[in-house]
């Protein structure tokens, strides 16, 4: 039996280097990186001061908004995000959604955890709540209006995924998964097997998240992930000097469609997703596996159920965090799952420039490859001055090339491993 496609009908994005993903391919080419010293929370007196933020002024993107749900915005930034995502794309994504079948859409996304959805609940709000302002009955009110099946758990989380379900009146299912840096990566292959298995024709996936909060950077810099703001440039990816992350944020979501869908629409997909691979080794919380084993086997796993062999890719964006733990590890985990031409396929991370988005990484990073495909271009790791592995092809420039076949990793905290294969259809 066939193995049923897959398809990637369109993407969009909120980023720090890029609002609208019309923005990126110019970005890269440039070298732009969005890190800079914190302005929209106080840090004096924080050792950890730098971050990749989206500075725009986001509220021209869902202007037309409820009361409620721009309350919600002013005390929710992934939700903000979200919102301004998805206002960014409204546009032309009218006609697909005037196709879509209810019963036969849903909506999968991948959310941080930190304490501001619960916000939506304390006192400042309590007045909008007993008004009936509360942002996330008021979307189930709104969704069953509209003859939907929701999802029935009152959960503040859910509310991303309601927002979109909203949107695009996807009342087939709407999921919410919290897995640290895979959340996204891990709901675009949840995405992938609900199509594949016949669950729905239509599948919006992406995620949403932000670090630029004092709970998260100081946190992540206490665990040594976040480097002090010492230096003119903290992130690093496969530099020997390489010591810490960026934090940063991002919104981002793409459109799965199943074979059929694509056919009785008469549509030309973008790209297609070939698979995944998916682990798990449960070592430590905050640190992979040192002989790598479950982040080979995803990576291996991609590439078997996709069908590919190693000759095949023609780039690799690597999760490549700038961390000590993860990118020389990351790296033999490639030769491992590829062998030797693993050493000679371009790899880079784009983290140097947009930041480490934890849940909305995945989409981000998948956005990336999306429009490095598009363009015939592959980012350089901007930041690599000596390189932790000479052996490997870490690109130190931007290069021009054709990307048929591409694989996008991320490795969580937990020892969660989620790598996607991607198939470039444009012509």
């Amino acid at each position: 039996m066939l193995k049923k496609k897959v398809y990637i009908l369109d993407y969009e994005m909120i980023s720090p280097i890029a609002v609208g993903v019309e923005q990126l391919a110019e970005s890269i080419r440039s070298n732009y990186s969005a890190e800079k010293q914190i302005e929209r929370i106080a840090t004096e007196g924080c050792v950890f001061r730098k971050a990749a933020e989206v500075t725009e002024d986001l509220t021209k993107y869902y202007e037309n908004e409820s009361k409620g749900l721009k309350k919600a915005f002013s005390g929710d930034r992934k939700l903000e995000l979200m919102a301004a995502c998805y206002g960014k794309a409204a546009s032309r994504l009218e006609e697909l959604i005037g196709m879509l079948n209810p019963s036969k859409t849903g909506v999968i996304v991948g959310v941080g955890a930190d304490v501001t959805p619960f916000e939506l609940f304390e006192d400042d709000l309590r007045e909008y709540i007993n008004q009936g302002y509360n942002p996330l009955f008021e979307l189930y009110s709104e969704i069953n209006d509209n003859g939907m099946r929701v999802n029935v758990i009152s959960n503040p989380y859910d509310i991303y995924a309601l927002y979109l379900a909203n949107k695009f009146k996807a009342g087939a299912f709407q999921k919410s998964v919290l897995t640290a840096c895979v959340s996204s990566t891990q709901a675009i292959a949840l995405g992938y097997d609900a199509i594949a298995k016949g669950d729905a024709e239509l599948v919006i996936v992406g995620g949403t998240d932000s670090l630029i909060n004092l709970l998260a950077i100081i946190s992540f810099g206490k665990l040594g992930v976040i480097p002090e703001s010492k230096n003119e440039i903290s992130c690093k990816p496969f530099d020997v000097n390489r010591n810490g992350a960026l934090a940063g944020e991002c919104a981002g979501f793409a459109i799965l469609a199943s074979e059929d869908f694509v056919a009785k629409n008469n549509m030309s997909p973008i790209a297609e997703l070939l698979g995944y691979g998916n682990t798990l080794d449960a070592y430590k919380i905050t640190a992979p596996d040192p002989n790598g084993y479950s982040m080979t086997k995803a990576i291996k796993d991609a590439m078997d159920n996709s069908n590919l062999t190693a000759d095949m890719l023609d780039y690799i964006n690597a999760h490549g965090t700038g961390t000590k733990h993860n990118d020389q590890l990351e790296l033999s985990c490639y030769e491992s799952a590829l062998g030797e031409i693993a050493k000679t396929i371009p790899i880079s991370s784009t983290k140097d420039r947009h930041g480490h988005a934890i849940a909305a990484a995945g989409i981000q990073e998948l956005c990336v490859v999306l429009e490095s495909m598009k363009h015939n271009l592959i980012p350089g790791n901007r930041n690599l001055i000596n390189s932790c592995d000479l052996s490997f092809n870490l690109l130190t420039k931007n290069t021009t090339k054709k990307i048929e076949y591409a694989l996008t990793s991320n490795f969580a905290f937990g020892g969660i491993n989620t790598v996607l294969a991607v198939k470039n259809l444009r012509k």
